[in-house]
């Protein structure tokens, strides 16, 4: 079969401390989920606050995807094939597997009568079309709601790069353009019980859905046309880590604020507060961007610690980390130790299986799928 032309996958450098980044994002989402069950009010109120992990996430998959393809779009049938196989390879074949497991145990076994239902159920998980429905977000894998996010980033980014090589002004456009739709789709579906919560409500636009927080995808785009943008002659390493330094403060700052501000999260619909809202969609996104400016441009003992070879092994796990962190063997773990049990052991337990699911599952399925889609020709992603 043939390859993808070489534009759909051009060689690009590898920046090692947003590798190990990727490791951190996915524990402080674990962090947030579970804490022992004798914390301190203080601790538990501290990670109450740590969902901004997914954020995180989001900014270094703007930068990602805008790096690897700023410059490189060619809207033909083989660059959307090659792009598509890409990003579908390097998402799906784990999801699948691991979203089944959960979809296993929480439907089956499947009484008379309830086989429409319970296969339609299957068909909106598996395919990540549950994201935008704040009633269905958890069937399956309940943090896979991000995923769609995710998938909706990745079908659009080709159209916001090929706009910004023809307007500077497009990222930013593209933001209030994606915020207005999901604004119109929200008022045009909320209440409507027939829907089952599609676009069920503004809060869960704002926490759940690719339209709400489409901002921490474009700060990551932005924050790649930067980093293309600079002269040759700047140096790569500056002596003085202010972006670092300064990144991290407004991290904290978020972080404190959400603390101070201390907003439940509805269950279906985000946090309850729309200032906990902005602190997350808005200032720890504009921290996140700082700090991965001061991660690429500059020397510190942080730059450092992300690159060493057991912070790239646990970034590279991440993915699987994350899928795996609330899962069938969370649920198993609680069932055997009892919840808020061994937390610590727990993580180390996850953080085993998922490097060990990454070496075994999750890249041989990658390159399995792109051999067989792309062709063995087909180069790394």
């Amino acid at each position: 079969m043939p390859t993808a032309p070489d534009s759909a996958r051009p060689a690009l450098p590898y920046y090692p401390a947003l590798t190990g980044l990727r490791a951190v994002a996915a524990y402080l989402v674990f962090m947030h989920h579970f804490r022992p069950a004798d914390c301190p009010a203080w601790y538990e109120r501290l990670t109450g606050q740590l969902y901004v992990g997914v954020s995180l996430f989001f900014v270094l998959s703007g930068f990602v995807i805008a790096t690897r393809y700023q410059g490189g779009v060619h809207l033909t049938r083989p660059w959307w094939r090659g792009y598509l196989w890409r990003r579908v390879a390097r998402i799906y074949p784990v999801y699948f597997l691991l979203n089944g497991w959960a979809l296993v145990q929480q439907l089956f076994p499947i009484l008379p009568g309830q086989w429409a239902n319970k296969l339609l159920l299957i068909f909106i998980s598996q395919s990540l079309l549950r994201g935008f429905s704040n009633t269905l977000l958890y069937v399956g894998l309940p943090q896979g709601w991000s995923l769609t996010v995710e998938e909706c980033f990745y079908f659009t980014a080709p159209l916001l790069l090929l706009w910004q090589k023809r307007w500077r002004g497009a990222p930013l456009a593209f933001a209030l353009l994606m915020l207005a739709i999901g604004l119109a789709l929200t008022a045009l579906c909320s209440g409507r019980p027939a829907l089952h919560g599609l676009f069920g409500s503004y809060k869960a636009l704002f926490y759940y859905t690719f339209f709400g927080r489409v901002l921490e995808f474009v700060l990551g785009v932005l924050l790649a046309r930067w980093w293309a943008g600079r002269p040759a002659a700047t140096p790569a390493v500056s002596r003085w880590p202010w972006r670092t330094l300064g990144g991290a403060a407004l991290l904290l700052l978020a972080v404190g604020l959400l603390y101070w501000v201390n907003s439940p999260v509805d269950f279906y619909q985000g946090p309850r507060y729309p200032a906990a809202t902005l602190l997350n969609n808005v200032l720890f996104p504009l921290g996140a961007v700082l700090l991965l400016a001061g991660l690429l441009a500059e020397r510190s003992w942080l730059r450092g610690l992300l690159a060493t070879s057991l912070a790239q092994a646990l970034g590279r796990s991440s993915y699987f980390f994350y899928l795996l962190h609330v899962s069938v063997f969370s649920v198993w773990w609680h069932d055997t130790f009892g919840w808020g049990r061994h937390i610590g052991a727990q993580f180390l337990a996850t953080v085993l299986l998922a490097w060990l699911g990454y070496q075994l599952l999750e890249e041989p399925l990658r390159r399995w799928v792109l051999a067989r889609t792309l062709g063995r020709a087909s180069s790394p992603d």
